[in-house]
């Protein structure tokens, strides 16, 4: 075995433009790492011989979801080719090959890259699923131990999955620093994986798809009631088994059924991967899903009105309309949280649905507790690469562990079938579940020692669920909490439905920053949670308006204010640490702290309009702040004056923009240049925690300061006619409604100042109470209460 090397990525290439390839190198550019993009020149071509990876950078920049954080992002990604360029490769530290998955093609590709390789760069492969001893055959010892393949899940930039599987003599430290980088740079979920045949998450999945529609076939379900069955009621995404398999291509997924199928003669389960005809014969007619426009969905766009969406009929394959499906035990599970629970519900029921998801459940984990020891190195493996590979709720064993603390509902599911020895050793010498808490510290059996060990937690983990198992709770008002996080900072942690600002949350930041100041140094703002916040409470809104209650809802929005005011000008530093969805009431709190530490996912911005409102929370005040309107930087500006920040503030107001990404938050100013991002999720808040010590510690030597009440120089009353004129403009154009030109009117006369005058300064309570006058005059309006019940009841923004 070669001594351990260091190994650093400055630079990297990928080698392969298509649409994996194309969006590594932009999720590389993403975390800041410049990317090399080659690919071949094709047969023939001689002016633009660079033509297939200029166009995959393309196709990356005008992807949808986005590949990259920012557009300006592309600019870290150089393109090239393959015979021209290969010389460039001596000048990285990690190339990632993700050509063809055709062992001949790579394996010529990588006879090329031994003549170029430096010592220490570390090669790997996309490949879903050909074996690693495989592609290294012939191969030097150097080429050897640096190469290891790293699978990637589409799409890149959002899949968490990322698996990791070395072959016979890759370098030991090469696997604990990629372990490292895919964590901690690339916010993956890293899971290691043996060289068997399409490793972990493929191997379940596949089995799970091929499952499925093999009961289908032999008993008669249709797509629809698949879908409706083994979707969100089962724990698993919305778009369950048959849209899952058009996302992901349906040609993709017949590879790698037929790969498992070749290369694992040895599973008892081979014959379920033998791929039906009807799914053959889809393949043949073109029917590949999304990246043809139709696959087990087909969608009908009608001009001026609403697709309609057929599903294949898998008997005569012919596409008609979807009937509505409807199961008791559905139904009965729909509106159940936790998923776990939600699961039993359906296989406790006695109706079509019961019966397939009894049937499919109980194949998938069998099979799992079957292969378990063959393919990964621990259950956690297994259960983390479902759960981030296909967005399943619960791995697979996590599943196990419900069903075996239900015995009536385990003996129904599993009927006459022998439990796996896996979970018999569970049974004998485990606890019955696989996981277990103990001292406040979740627990896995370990198949190779027969005890329970900790589950993995990233170095220097901060933990709210732990931190409140510790009795580290300061005080808890059923809305939020503040958690003692130790070396005197708290964190004040929201726990409302989304999150969303109630009055509980408005008490809660005022206790923090008022009383918590005696006890901590500094304060973080966040939580466990997908999303930050959603915003306010629309149902108390909603419910206050149609009742008159506009005392109420004068005091709660003043309330939310006041309580901002307190985070700006808090003593001691406060940090924010947003993930996910960070809007209206939300990304003002955030707005107010004292710095953030964002997640790079995180989606922020002020969507009140979108609901016949506008920000009153503070939001309008505070973007006008970051563009500008303060009076000191109106006195040292030479050109735009006062009117710049308020037409900058409109513009992404009155759009309801949302950032695509931290990045771009900070591109529109939501963060500043001066906040911080994480990439990897599970840090976020040790690393907020981090930043909150520093600022804490930056005050007890004199260098950090509260922040001091600013005055603005606001434009008045003739900017806000130039800003009216634009939305007289767009309402004759169609562009908007009546409804959303009464809207940009009210956010208009609150970013230029309501009556001031354009040389005299307003104080931000001014302001405060130009934004409270316009939200309380819109609640009053019946069209912004349709808007308001509108999301509330379908989700969806209605034009009115």
């Amino acid at each position: 075995m070669s001594a351990a090397k260091p190994y650093q990525i400055r630079k990297a290439a990928v080698l392969g433009a298509g649409v994996m390839g194309a969006a590594i190198a932009a999720h590389l550019a993403n975390v800041g790492i410049p990317c090399l993009l080659l690919d071949i020149v094709p047969p023939g071509e001689t002016k633009e011989r660079n033509i297939l990876a200029r166009s995959g950078l393309e196709k990356a920049l005008k992807a949808k979801p986005a590949a990259f954080y920012s557009q300006r992002g592309a600019r870290l990604v150089s393109i090239g080719n393959i015979e021209d360029d290969l010389e460039q490769l001596r000048g990285v530290d990690w190339i990632i090959e993700a050509v063809v998955e055709r062992l001949d093609i790579k394996q010529a590709l990588y006879s090329k890259l031994e003549s170029v390789l430096k010592p220490g760069t570390l090669i790997s492969s996309n490949t879903s699923g050909l074996p690693a001893h495989l592609l290294v055959e012939g191969r030097s010892e150097q080429f050897r131990h640096n190469f290891l393949i790293t699978h990637f899940f589409n799409p890149v930039r959002y899949m968490r999955l990322l698996e990791l599987v070395p072959n016979a003599e890759t370098d030991p430290a090469a696997i604990a620093y990629m372990q490292q980088f895919g964590s901690e740079i690339l916010d993956k979920g890293v899971v290691l994986c043996k060289d068997t045949p399409n490793f972990i998450a493929n191997r379940i999945g596949i089995h799970g798809f091929m499952s499925a529609i093999q009961h289908a076939l032999s008993e008669g379900y249709s797509v629809s009631e698949v879908d409706a069955i083994l979707g969100s009621s089962m724990g698993r995404p919305k778009s369950a088994i048959f849209r899952t398999a058009d996302l992901s291509g349906l040609d993709t997924l017949l590879h790698v059924a037929d790969n498992l199928y070749q290369n694992a003669p040895q599973d008892e389960q081979r014959e379920l991967f033998r791929v039906p005809e009807v799914l053959r014969e889809m393949v043949r007619r073109n029917l590949l899903g999304e990246k043809t426009g139709q696959g087990f969905y087909k969608r009908i766009k009608h001009p001026g009105a609403e697709s309609t969406i057929l599903a294949l009929n898998l008997q005569t394959l012919e596409y008609e309309p979807q009937p509505k499906v409807r199961f008791d035990s559905i139904g009965a599970a729909r509106t159940i949280e936790d998923p776990a629970q939600r699961m039993l519900k359906v296989l406790d029921g006695e109706d079509r649905a019961s019966i397939l998801a009894g049937e499919t459940t109980a194949d998938s984990l069998i099979y799992a507790a079957r292969r378990a020891e063959e393919i990964a190195e621990s259950i956690v493996a297994i259960d983390e690469a479902m759960r981030w590979g296909f967005n399943f709720e619960l791995g697979s064993f996590e599943v196990w562990d419900a069903l075996l603390q239900q015995p009536a509902i385990l003996q129904k599911v599993f009927k006459d079938r022998e439990l796996p020895a896996l979970v018999q050793r569970v049974q004998s010498a485990g606890q019955d579940t696989f996981y277990i808490t103990r001292e406040g510290q979740r627990q896995y059996f370990d198949f190779k020692t027969g005890i329970y060990q900790p589950v993995p937690k990233p170095a220097g983990n901060v933990s709210l669920s732990a931190a409140r198992s510790s009795n580290k709770v300061v005080r808890d008002n059923g809305s939020a909490a503040l958690i003692d996080l130790g070396d005197g900072i708290g964190c004040v942690e929201f726990h409302t439905k989304m999150n969303s600002i109630d009055e509980g949350i408005i008490e809660m930041l005022r206790y923090a920053v008022e009383e918590g100041q005696k006890q901590f140094r500094a304060l973080v703002i966040g939580n466990e949670a997908a999303d930050f916040s959603a915003g306010a409470n629309l149902l108390l809104i909603l419910m206050g308006a149609r009742q008159g209650e506009w005392k109420m809802l004068d005091d709660a929005i003043n309330g939310l204010q006041q309580a901002n005011l307190l985070l700006k000008y808090s003593p001691i530093p406060i940090v924010a640490a947003p993930a996910g969805r960070v809007l209206g009431g939300g990304c003002e709190i955030v707005l107010h702290c004292s710095h953030t530490r964002a997640y790079a996912e995180t989606y922020m911005g002020q969507v009140e309009v979108g609901v016949g409102l506008v920000p009153a929370g503070g939001g309008c005040k505070e973007l006008l702040l970051r563009y500008g309107a303060d009076l000191e930087t109106q006195q040292a500006r030479k050109t735009g004056g006062t009117f710049t920040p308020a037409r900058r503030a409109f513009e992404i107001i009155a759009l309801a923009s949302v950032s695509t990404s931290a990045r771009e938050a900070q591109e529109l100013r939501f963060l500043r240049k001066t906040d911080t991002i994480t990439v990897n999720r599970d840090v976020l808040l040790r690393d907020a925690k981090a930043d909150a010590l520093k600022l804490a510690e930056a005050r007890a030597a004199g260098q950090w300061q509260p922040a001091q009440a600013k005055l603005l120089l606001l434009p008045g009353p003739g900017a806000r006619l130039v800003l009216e004129q634009q939305v007289d403009n767009m309402q004759l154009a169609g562009k908007i409604s009546e409804h959303d030109a009464l809207v940009g009117r009210h956010l208009a006369r609150v970013l230029t100042g309501g009556e001031c005058s354009p040389i005299v300064p307003v104080s931000e309570q001014q302001v405060l109470d130009l934004e409270r006058e316009a939200f309380l005059s819109l609640c009053g309006t019946e069209k912004t209460q349709e808007r308001i019940q509108a999301i509330l009841m379908t989700g969806k923004p209605l034009r009115n």
